[in-house]
């Protein structure tokens, strides 16, 4: 038997989140547990369930059952509680460490000799125009100016392509119903009915789709509107409020963000609450 607190209160988190979490998640959630739950007290509990609550987007009753069953578990009898896994979270751990890439020798580039210099006797009769005040200098070049939508369009992709790895890596069962909820609503959004179309077929493959989709900033929103109703069915108001606001997070950290406000894409949200 231990009488390691850290170990205890590693089994009773074990004991509790497993018929929750599948293995990987699982794992994390133990690290978050090690790595921020210094003591057994109810405050600590409810730190410690809400911050994971917010990462698996648990509802209410689930946190609520949670705060009893950690609290019971930590008062529990070690031999009604599960081994310590704290070996199989370090294995997790060094397995998901990517290996050291190895480095090839730099290749030894053989001595290139200079080239001469090609002289082009138009460009060299302008110099000396230019140099006797003939001919004024050229011009800077100026860069083409991007479409107005471009911004707008690589931040959508951002933003909704942040809300569908946030729901396959922790809701893998849930981004099946998200994407026929967005299809079969998808003809209600105020957009074009080329970028409507554009929108279906990104959701056909949505893991393999950049979400770079080019149109108006306004219909643009309209299509994020029906993507929020179809997370709002899936994981409830505050579960899709979560979800949008870290993509939204997401899309203010890039820098096409200095030219168009990503907040802008959720407009057309009625009661948005971020």
């Amino acid at each position: 038997m231990s009488s390691d607190p850290r170990s205890l209160r590693r089994r009773a988190a074990a004991l509790v989140l497993q018929p929750l979490l599948h293995e990987a998640a699982l794992h994390e959630a133990l690290w978050l547990q090690h790595d921020t739950m210094r003591a057994d007290q109810v405050s600590d509990i409810i730190a410690f369930v809400d911050r994971l609550a917010a990462q698996h987007l648990f509802d209410a009753a689930t946190v609520k059952r949670l705060y009893s069953d950690f609290y019971k578990a930590l008062r529990e009898r070690e031999d009604r509680l599960p081994a310590d896994p704290w070996p199989q979270m370090q294995a997790a751990r060094a397995a998901a460490q990517p290996p050291a890439p190895v480095m090839p020798p730099a290749p030894v580039a053989a001595p290139i000799a200079p080239a001469a210099p090609v002289i082009n006797p138009v460009e060299r009769a302008l110099q000396a125009a230019r140099d006797e005040g003939r001919v004024p200098p050229a011009p800077a070049a100026t860069p083409p100016r991007a479409p107005e939508s471009e911004p707008a369009a690589v931040l959508f992709g951002v933003l909704v392509g942040s809300v569908v790895a946030e729901v396959q890596r922790f809701h893998v069962e849930a981004l099946d119903e998200v994407r026929r909820d967005v299809l079969r609503r998808a003809d209600t959004a105020a957009a074009s009915p080329s970028l409507r179309l554009a929108f279906r077929a990104a959701w056909s493959r949505p893991l393999d789709s950049d979400w770079r989709l080019p149109g108006p900033a306004g219909d643009l929103a309209d299509l994020v509107r029906v993507l929020h109703v179809a997370l709002v069915d899936a994981f409830g108001r505050n579960g899709a409020e979560q979800i949008l606001g870290r993509a939204l997070r997401t899309a203010e950290a890039h820098p096409e963000a200095a030219h168009f406000a990503p907040r802008q894409l959720l407009e057309t949200i009625a009661g948005l609450r971020l």
